[in-house]
């Protein structure tokens, strides 16, 4: 069970619940919005960016310990996740070390224990430190997610987004351009003074929130999985991650949950609960990730998870 996404489900209906809110909510048609208004807005689109680059963050480093399995040698990674591991992580480790420093906590054991993961792979147990995932001083971004995806063998993220999220019930332009509204409505509310958000940019943010986290969580867990059933291809850059995802689906029905699969309207049966449809999901082969999407009466995903 991934903590993180637990953790960023969590912090979704929590958002949710803070936009359902009638004075957050009410249109610009509204009399008087009060500037009481303003600044909450404000906040929901601040917790939102935390949010995602949190899970982001905390995602990557769960699905980084599948590769304590790896079968070959540290020298046989892809290139760019031997970079991102040591070279690029080491200058992120560095800059949160002062950040530490200026704040009176304790550097050297963040240093110490990092770096004891950088140093790792030759002779022992290969780890990962967390600073593969970014600079932890800054916001995450649509550049910051890319060099990740990249890192971790997901390739041609943005067009594989864009067709996996509509199979999934969710039909957007651009995946990218939704990481680049919640990264630019949170620095407008972070840093300018005059910005005044309305009710319809926050309307939408559980919604995109999802979008982007499950298309990097599916991606991600996939890609993890092939490196291990396909060691040599996937490090030669050629899987495809979406080749390795069998998408389910569960939606409300008159007498429970329908499970079924994703591309068939022939229901794989109709569970009790959540909990029993969970158990119809068949078990993933190697190299391979089941994927559970939990959808609302119309039809829209609310949460997913990785069996």
């Amino acid at each position: 069970m991934s903590i993180a996404r637990v953790e960023f489900l969590r912090s979704l209906e929590g958002i949710n619940e803070a936009i359902s809110l009638e004075y957050l909510a009410q249109g610009a048609t509204q009399a008087t919005i009060t500037p009481g208004v303003f600044v909450l807005r404000r906040g929901i689109l601040i917790s939102s960016l935390i949010a995602l680059e949190t899970f982001v963050r905390d995602r990557t480093v769960e699905a980084l310990r599948t590769l304590e399995r790896w079968p070959l040698s540290y020298e046989d990674l892809p290139e760019k996740l031997r970079i991102a591991a040591r070279l690029n992580a080491l200058s992120n480790l560095q800059q949160f070390a002062k950040m530490l420093k200026r704040q009176e906590e304790d550097f050297e054991l963040e240093l110490r224990t990092e770096i004891a993961k950088m140093a790792s792979g030759h002779g022992t147990v290969q780890q990962f430190s967390k600073f593969v995932a970014g600079d932890y001083t800054g916001n995450i971004s649509d550049l910051g997610l890319k060099d990740l995806l990249s890192s971790l063998q997901v390739v041609d993220y943005w067009n594989t987004f864009r067709t996996f999220i509509s199979d999934a019930g969710i039909g957007v332009p651009s995946v990218q351009e939704l990481v680049k509204g919640i990264v630019r409505k949170r620095h407008r509310s972070a840093h300018s003074a005059s910005y005044s958000p309305n009710a319809g940019d926050i309307v939408n943010l559980r919604t995109d929130l999802l979008c982007v986290g499950l298309c990097f969580d599916a991606a991600v867990s996939s890609s993890m999985e092939q490196s291990l059933f396909a060691a040599d291809e996937w490090s030669g850059g050629k899987c495809k991650w979406r080749d390795g995802v069998n998408m389910y689906f569960a939606e409300p029905h008159d007498r429970g949950i329908r499970v079924l699969k994703s591309g068939q309207t022939r229901a794989l049966r109709i569970a009790n609960d959540i909990g029993e449809a969970k158990l119809l999901i068949p078990r993933a082969t190697p190299g391979e990730i089941s994927l559970l999407i939990e959808r609302d009466g119309s039809g829209r995903p609310v949460k997913w998870d990785i069996m």
